[in-house]
C-alpha cells in the first residue's frame, strides 16, 4: 500500500468529506422541517377533528403519511451519510471515452461508494454508486482499452488507472494501484483482518465471477452452489441491493424477501444491506412462511426446525424416533406422496348423499347433481369454497329465503366433505397410503407442517400467494422437497435466487438440492453458478475439513495459516479447561471473535459453565458457545469444536477463519 503523499488525492478526500458534511447539514434542516410539519398536522387534526369533513380528514392523514415517509427517508439518508463520513469512497478509476481521444482533458475520474453523492449546491456527482453501470470498469476491467454496458449502449474507451482507498475515521490513510480487486496484496490484506459480529461487505474485493452474479439476469431461477467461505451469502445480499437499485421503478422494498436459516444468522447479516445502500428488505425465517400460510388454521402447532434438530441430536440412536421420521419426510418420495394425495382429494374429498330440503314432501337434491356441481360446474373455485357456492345455488334454484335454512344446507354439504380441517385431512393421508402408515406423526414435525401448508394452499387457494418480485433463500441445501413445493406456491411468479453448498447439510436433506429446485419450482430460465474458492479459511483449515467430504470437490484457498490443533476430553470439566487455555492463547494473538461449537444446545449447557473465563477477558472479546445448527453460515476468527459428528465436521470446521481447535470425545473406562 502507498502512504498518502499525493496532494491531489488528499485534497479530493478533504473536499469529499466537506461535501458530505454539507449534505448532512442540508438533510438535518429538511428533517427538522418535516418533523415540524408532522407535529403541526397532528395538532390541527386533533384540534379541529369534530369540525372537519371526512374527505378533509382523509387528506390530512394522507399528507401526514407522506411527510412521515419523507421523515423516515431522511433518517435513512442521514445514516448512509454518517457511514460515508467515515469512508467517503473505497475505490476510484480514470476513464476516457474513445470519442474523446483528441481531447487530453476529457479523461474523467470516478470514485465508488455505497451510494451516489451529489454536490448539494451544483448537483455535480461526487461519488458514484457501486451498482451504477460504469462501476463495472472497476470490477471487470484491467487498465487499457475496454468498455462498459450503459443504458444507451456499449461505451468504449481507455481505463487509465484503478485505485483502492483506505480511510480511517474519515481520513485517507493509504491507497494502492490495482489491476483487479483480486490482486493478491489487496485481497490478502482484507481477508487477514479479524472477523467481527456482522457479515462484512465485500465491495472492495468483489471478484469478477462474484460481480457477474450480482449483475447477471434476475428473471427466473438462479442457484449459487458455492463451497464454504466462497462469499455466496454476501453475493446474494449484494444482488439484493443491486436489484433494488436497478429495478426501483418496478418494486417496493416489501416486494423482496430474504429467507435466513435462523435468527442468529438473520441478525448477523443485519448490517450488510444498509452498508450496501439499502434498507428495509423483509427478512424472514423458513418457519415464517408456514406461519403466514396457516395463520387462519386455529390452534395448529408444529415442531420448528431447530427444536426438532435438537431432539435428533440428543435422542438415543437406537430409538429410531424423530430422526427416522425426519429422514423419510426429507425425501422427494415423501413430497410425491403428498402431491399424489392432493390429486386424490381433488376427486374424492366431497362424498355426496341425497340432500333433503323437505323430509315430508320428499323434496331433495340428488347426490348425482351435487357431485356434478362440486367436481364439474364449480371446478374453477377453490375446493374449500365450493360447498358455499353450491348452497347458494340451491337457495336460488328453490327460492329459499330463510337464512337459517340456507345455513343448514351449507352445513349439510360440509358434512359430506371428508373434513374441513386441513391438519385432519393430512393425517388421513397415512390411511389412504398404507405404505407410509409407519411414518404417521405423533406431534407434527417441521416436515409435516410443510405438507399441511401445501395442502392448505391447494385446497383454499388464498389470494395472498405470489406477490413478491424477488426471493433470496440462503442455506438452500437444507430445503427439503416438500418445503420447496411450499415456496413454489407461496411465491408464484417471483424471481428467485437460492444459495447453498451440498457439502454443508445439517437438517438431513440427502437429495441433490439443485436438481430438486429445478424439478419442483419449474420456472424458466434456470441458471446455476459455481464458486470453488474459499476466501474465509486458511488452506490448512480447508485441507483438514476436506477429509470429511464424501465427494472430493476441488476447493481453492488464497491464504496460509497454522495447522488445526486436536485434543481429547471425556468430561465437561476437561473440555472447559482445554477451551479456556486455548482462548487465552488466541486472545494473546489478538483475535477477538471466538466460538465454541457443539452438536446440540444440551451440550452447550454442559460445557459453557465449565469454561470459567474472567470478566477481564470476556470484556475484550466476542465469545459464544452455540450449537452447530445456529453457527452454520457464520464465521469466527477462531473456532473450538467439541464432539461434532463426522458428517457435520466439514460444516463446523469451516466456521473458522484463522485458527481451529478440535476436541474429540475420548473413551471413559
Amino acid at each position: 500500500m502507498t502512504p498518502v503523499n499525493d496532494n491531489h488525492e488528499i485534497r479530493h478526500a478533504e473536499k469529499t468529506i466537506a461535501l458530505v458534511k454539507q449534505c448532512i447539514e442540508k438533510e438535518l434542516t429538511h428533517l427538522k422541517l418535516r418533523r415540524e410539519n408532522i407535529l403541526e398536522e397532528r395538532k390541527y387534526f386533533n384540534d379541529y377533528f369534530n369540525e372537519l369533513k371526512e374527505d378533509e380528514k382523509k387528506d390530512l392523514l394522507d399528507n401526514e403519511l407522506l411527510d412521515t415517509n419523507a421523515y423516515v427517508y431522511s433518517l435513512q439518508f442521514l445514516a448512509r451519510l454518517g457511514k460515508q463520513l467515515k469512508e467517503p469512497y473505497f475505490a476510484g478509476f480514470v476513464f476516457k471515452e474513445t470519442r474523446e481521444e483528441d481531447n487530453p482533458e476529457a479523461a474523467e475520474a470516478y470514485y465508488l461508494s455505497i451510494h451516489t453523492l451529489r454536490d448539494p449546491v451544483t448537483n455535480e456527482i461526487i461519488t458514484t454508486d457501486w451498482r451504477a453501470p460504469i462501476a463495472s470498469l472497476y470490477y471487470e476491467s484491467e487498465p487499457g482499452d475496454t468498455y462498459f454496458a450503459a443504458p444507451v449502449g456499449k461505451i468504449s474507451g481507455t481505463l487509465l488507472h484503478k485505485r483502492r482507498y483506505v480511510f480511517r475515521d474519515g481520513i485517507l490513510v493509504r491507497y494502492s494501484e490495482i489491476g483487479m480487486p483480486s490482486d493478491d496484496e489487496v485481497l490478502c490484506e482484507v481477508l487477514s483482518q479479524n472477523s467481527d459480529t456482522h457479515m462484512k461487505t465485500i465491495l472492495q474485493t468483489l471478484q469478477k465471477e462474484q460481480y457477474k452474479i450480482v449483475r447477471d439476469y434476475i428473471e427466473g431461477i438462479s442457484v449459487i452452489q458455492g463451497c464454504a467461505g466462497s462469499g455466496k451469502s454476501s453475493i446474494a445480499l449484494h444482488k439484493a441491493a443491486y436489484v433494488l437499485y436497478a429495478f426501483r421503478e418496478k418494486l417496493k422494498d416489501s416486494s423482496m424477501t430474504v429467507i435466513s436459516p435462523n435468527s442468529v444468522f438473520s441478525e448477523y447479516i443485519s448490517s450488510v444491506l444498509p452498508d450496501l445502500g439499502e434498507e428495509n428488505i423483509e427478512r424472514i425465517l423458513p418457519e415464517d412462511v408456514i406461519y403466514e400460510v396457516l395463520k387462519e388454521v386455529e390452534g395448529y402447532r408444529f415442531m420448528e426446525r431447530l427444536t426438532q434438530q435438537e431432539m435428533i441430536r440428543t435422542e438415543v440412536p437406537e430409538s429410531g424416533g424423530c430422526e427416522r421420521l425426519a429422514s423419510f419426510k426429507a425425501t422427494m418420495r415423501f413430497r410425491d406422496f403428498v402431491m399424489e394425495y392432493i390429486k386424490w382429494l381433488r376427486s374424492n374429498i366431497f362424498q355426496p348423499e341425497d340432500l333433503y330440503l323437505d323430509e315430508e314432501l320428499g323434496t331433495k337434491v340428488e347426490a348425482a347433481l351435487l357431485k356434478d356441481l362440486f367436481y364439474s360446474q364449480y371446478s374453477d373455485l377453490a375446493i374449500m369454497n365450493r360447498t358455499a357456492a353450491i348452497a347458494k345455488y340451491i337457495g336460488e334454484h328453490y327460492a329459499i329465503k330463510k337464512q337459517e335454512t340456507l345455513e343448514k344446507i351449507r352445513m349439510e354439504l360440509n358434512y359430506m366433505m371428508l373434513s374441513l380441517s386441513v391438519p385432519a385431512l393430512y393425517r388421513m393421508m397415512y390411511v389412504e397410503f398404507p405404505e407410509i402408515a409407519d411414518y404417521a406423526p405423533g406431534q407434527d414435525s417441521w416436515e409435516d407442517a410443510c405438507a399441511v401448508a401445501v395442502l392448505y394452499l391447494m385446497l383454499y387457494e388464498p389470494e395472498t400467494a405470489g406477490r413478491k418480485f424477488y426471493l433470496i433463500a440462503d442455506e438452500a441445501q437444507d430445503f427439503i422437497p416438500i418445503y420447496l413445493e411450499l415456496l413454489r406456491h407461496v411465491y408464484q411468479g417471483a424471481n428467485m435466487l437460492f444459495v447453498g453448498d451440498h457439502n454443508q447439510k445439517v437438517f438431513g436433506n440427502e437429495g441433490d438440492y439443485v436438481s430438486d429446485i429445478k424439478k419442483i419450482i419449474r420456472r424458466r430460465p434456470f441458471r446455476t453458478y459455481r464458486l470453488d474458492t474459499n476466501y474465509r479459511s486458511t488452506r490448512q483449515i480447508i485441507e483438514y475439513a476436506s477429509r470429511y467430504l464424501k465427494n472430493q470437490d476441488t476447493i481453492r484457498c488464497v491464504r496460509e495459516g497454522n495447522t488445526p490443533l486436536e485434543a481429547e476430553a471425556c468430561f465437561p470439566e476437561e473440555v472447559g479447561a482445554a477451551a479456556k487455555d486455548y482462548i487465552l492463547r488466541m486472545v494473546e494473538k489478538g483475535y477477538e471473535n471466538i466460538a465454541l461449537i457443539c452438536c446440540s444446545a444440551a451440550a452447550v449447557s454442559q460445557i459453557e459453565p465449565k469454561i470459567g473465563l474472567e470478566y477481564s477477558v470476556l470484556s475484550k472479546i466476542n465469545f459464544r458457545v452455540l450449537p452447530l445448527y445456529l453457527a452454520k453460515g457464520l464465521e469466527y476468527d477462531c473456532a473450538i469444536l467439541w464432539d461434532i459428528p463426522e458428517e457435520l465436521m466439514y460444516t463446523a470446521c469451516t466456521r473458522a477463519m484463522h485458527e481451529l481447535f478440535v476436541i474429540r470425545k475420548g473413551e471413559t473406562d
